[in-house]
Order: C-alpha cells, then structure tokens, then sequence
C-alpha cells in the first residue's frame, strides 16, 4: 500500500505538470485548482488520522491513567542511580540465560517471526496490568524493505490508517521484542512515545522468556543510564556496570547504528520530530526518553518514598 500511494503520488505529479505546460493562457488558474485539490485531500487524509488514532494524543498522561502519579518533580539523582543500577542488573541477569550466536552476540529464540507473535502475548499481558492499553493486538509484521528503514533510523512504524504495528526485521536481536511491544502499544491505543516505551517494558520485564526480559530491561536500563549521563556522566559511568556479555550486544548494537547514519537518518528524525511537535508533544523526538519518568513513579510505587533530596 505504501509502494502503491508512492507511485500514485509520483503519477499524479507528472500528470499536474503535464497539465500545467499545455494550459496556455490559464496556467494560474490551473495550478489554483491543483492547490485547493491537494490542501483537501491532506485535510480527509488528516481527518482521517485523527479520528482512526491521533485523537489519543491528547488523552490524559498515562501516569494518571494507571494511578503511577502525575509528575516526578524532585528527583534526586541517588534516586536515578538507584533506577539505573536496578535496571543494569536485571539485564546483566537476564542476559546469562539469553542464546548466543558464534560471534556470543544475543540471538532470539526461533528468530524474528516466532518473536512477532510472542509479543502480543506479552502486550496483552501488559494489557491486563494496565487496562488503559486496550486490544485485540494483532501481530506485528515484519516490514519488508527493512534495510530502507534502517537507512531512515526506524526500528519501527505504526500505521494508523491499517491499525498494523511493523517492525524492522533486521534489527540487532537484542531490540526486536522491546521494538515490537512498543508498536504493539501503539495499537493499543497508546500515542505519546515515552509511554508506549514504557508499556513494551512492562510487556517484556514479566515475559516469561528471557529474550524478552532481557530486551526490556536493556532497553530501560539505557534511557535511565543516558538520563543519569545528562545529569552527572560520571555517576553514569560507574553504574553502568555491564556484564562482558552485555557490551558484546552493545557493540553490535553500535555497529548496526553506525553503518546506517547518514543523511537519510538525519531528515527522517526531523521529520519525526516535526510530526511529534504537531501532535503536541512539544520535546518532539527527545521525548522517547521521558519514559525514565514513568520508570521512577513505577519504582516509587514498588518500593515507597523516592530516595534523596537534592532535586534534579
């Protein structure tokens, strides 16, 4: 469907300016029409996005929604830490449990498909936890032309318009189900970025696999590492005390983000962004990262009063 509404797009554009040439004398006119045309159609196509799914955007937080809290005002960095170190060591033990490939880089459990249908099991799982993600859940497809989202830096992309959840299929193995619970979030209803991280967390940290848990804690614990980092790097560095099995997967994570960079990546994350910005997420594409908020309201839920008093 996107290759036939590229092609229409591109079929359309040289029969516009075919037109254009030959309309002698009323060329104003013409393009005047071609405007309006085209200003209504993205005005039904945006119609329909908002009332297909845009609308959950401006739903209440999903901290109120599930009873977390409303806001996390006052965090203190020992807290952080704390958040941090927690999440580094759910990795480093799930990791040990995880197949490797011959490079002792993590391999998920009978591949990409197999790990598509787990994880609607594991959304729905999530699902039940936090009843504001609602199904049915469909599983994720796997995109077809993956290395062309690679090059645009997606790991991932829901369509609206279909309620189809796809995810790039040739993602290092250590991203695939945390990638997978958060398109499968957004089929669920869940629109902001930071909560649908944080609802694939909660779908993968209680997967009864540990690829799963492993992903999700990974994940986490990378957001709450580079918060920490913003704030202090060399707390960061000393929490972050990865296992020698770990950083194998990093470095291959590394490697897979260097090879795709370029251009391509560059206008794509500013065209995210722009669309982020639009739907009134005003920190755009660096609110993926807010889902550390989430992580300490959990946190504080679990285990009581927040830690520290030095504000952040």
């Amino acid at each position: 469907m996107v290759l036939l509404a590229i092609g229409g797009a591109v079929g359309w554009l040289v029969r516009v300016v075919a037109g254009v040439m030959v309309a002698k004398g009323r060329r104003r006119r013409v393009v005047a029409v071609v405007v309006a045309r085209a200003a209504s159609a993205a005005g039904l196509v945006y119609l329909a996005f908002l009332l297909l799914w845009g609308l959950n955007y401006h739903r209440p937080p999903l901290a109120v929604l599930t009873g977390l809290g409303q806001e996390t005002t006052g965090v203190a960095l020992g807290e952080l830490e704390a958040l941090c170190g927690e999440l580094v060591s759910e990795a480093n033990a799930a990791r040990t449990a995880v197949a490797e490939d011959a490079g002792g880089v993590s391999r998920l459990a009978g591949g990409v498909p197999a790990t598509l249908v787990r994880a609607t099991a594991a959304v729905r799982g999530a699902s039940e936890r936090y009843a504001v993600v609602r199904g049915p859940f469909a599983t994720p497809k796997p995109v077809l032309f993956s290395t062309g989202l690679s090059y645009l830096g997606l790991s991932g992309i829901y369509m609206p318009f279909t309620a189809e959840a796809n995810v790039n299929a040739i993602l290092p193995d250590s991203q695939v189900p945390f990638t997978a619970c958060h398109e499968l979030a957004h089929q669920g209803g869940i629109a902001p970025e930071d909560e649908a991280n944080f609802v694939a967390w909660a779908a993968c940290i209680r997967h009864p696999h540990p690829d799963f848990r492993y992903s999700g804690a990974l994940n986490a614990a990378l957001y709450a590492v580079n918060a920490l980092a913003l704030a202090d790097r060399q707390r960061a560095l000393r929490v972050a005390r990865w296992s020698p099995d770990v950083r194998r997967d990093l470095d291959a994570l590394t490697a897979w983000n260097r090879r795709y960079q370029g251009p391509a990546e560059r206008a794509s994350r500013a065209v995210n962004d722009a669309y982020l910005k639009t739907q009134g997420v005003d920190e755009g594409v660096r609110s993926y990262g807010r889902m550390v908020d989430l992580l300490i309201l959990e946190r504080r839920a679990r285990t009581g009063r927040p830690e520290g008093s030095r504000p952040r």
